[in-house]
């Protein structure tokens, strides 16, 4: 256990280097401090899949049962969807959104003790697991979809205005904010689905019922519906940069209760 303790915390460390030095960008357009700041996060991302790795090894199973296990592989698969994204687009402007999140709930991961061991016989389920894997692959594409539709609101309001703000240097053009922002909702918003009905099959092969009205099935359910609004919006072809915006805060804080409501079963 010293060893997984050792390496989470080698992972935060750097995630907390970079992120730092990626809020300090705001105060200047170096390239140099952002590249820092991009290979700080990638040796925290190095750690931390090394100490996935070695959870999945101890337990035998997908680090997905508990809060720690999942705030921890959102995080992983979060930090994973921005490094892809930034080799085709070379897109800074998002660390200063995903940098944060990755770092907090990582912490959280480190402050939330839980033992991490191997699964109870009761929930060896192929559907179970597939419930657990795609909500919270899900999850992640949907939270890169929130950033990026952040940015394409801050460059509209630029645009709008006419007026060059720090990080208009940093930010791609409208239409790529808007198409990353659509095609990461998309792909989130099935995979999440689908993780859904695999949930509402799991349960009903359990309990016999649909769901149990608790916080984070609440959530998630309040989440799914935001999220498709916003998609509606982005197909119908009424996308409004604010609705928008306001929209994506409220499922940002659904998708929170609901990952926070994991603690409590």
């Amino acid at each position: 256990m010293n060893v997984l303790t050792n390496m989470l915390y080698v992972a935060l460390v750097f995630y907390a280097m970079g992120t730092v030095v990626a809020l300090a960008t705001l105060l200047t357009t170096s390239k140099a401090a952002q590249r820092a700041a991009l290979y700080l996060m990638i040796a925290g991302f190095a750690a931390h899949t090394i100490w996935i790795g070695s959870i999945c090894a101890k337990t035998g199973h997908p680090p997905l049962t508990n809060l720690p296990e999942v705030t921890s592989f959102i995080a992983w698969s979060i930090f994973a969807a921005v490094l892809a994204l930034y080799t085709r687009y070379r897109v800074y402007a998002a660390s200063f959104f995903v940098y944060p999140l990755v770092l907090l709930l990582l912490t959280l991961t480190a402050i939330v003790h839980e033992k991490f061991e191997p699964l109870d016989p009761a929930l060896r389920s192929n559907v179970f697991t597939a419930h657990l894997l795609l909500s919270t692959v899900g999850v992640a594409g949907l939270i890169i979809g929130l950033a990026f539709t952040f940015l394409a609101y801050m460059q509209d309001r630029s645009l709008k205005s006419k007026t060059r703000g720090r990080l208009w240097e940093m930010i791609p053009s409208l239409s790529v904010c808007r198409f990353v922002a659509y095609r990461s909702m998309a792909i989130g918003f099935i995979v999440y689905t689908l993780g859904l009905l695999s949930g509402v099959l799991w349960s009903y092969r359990t309990t016999a019922g649909l769901m149990e009205f608790r916080s984070k099935q609440v959530g998630a359910v309040v989440a799914w519906i935001l999220f498709a609004v916003i998609l509606q919006s982005y197909i119908s072809g009424s996308y409004r940069a604010r609705r928008v915006a306001l929209l994506s805060a409220g499922a940002f804080i659904a998708i929170a209760i609901a990952i926070l409501g994991i603690q409590h079963g």
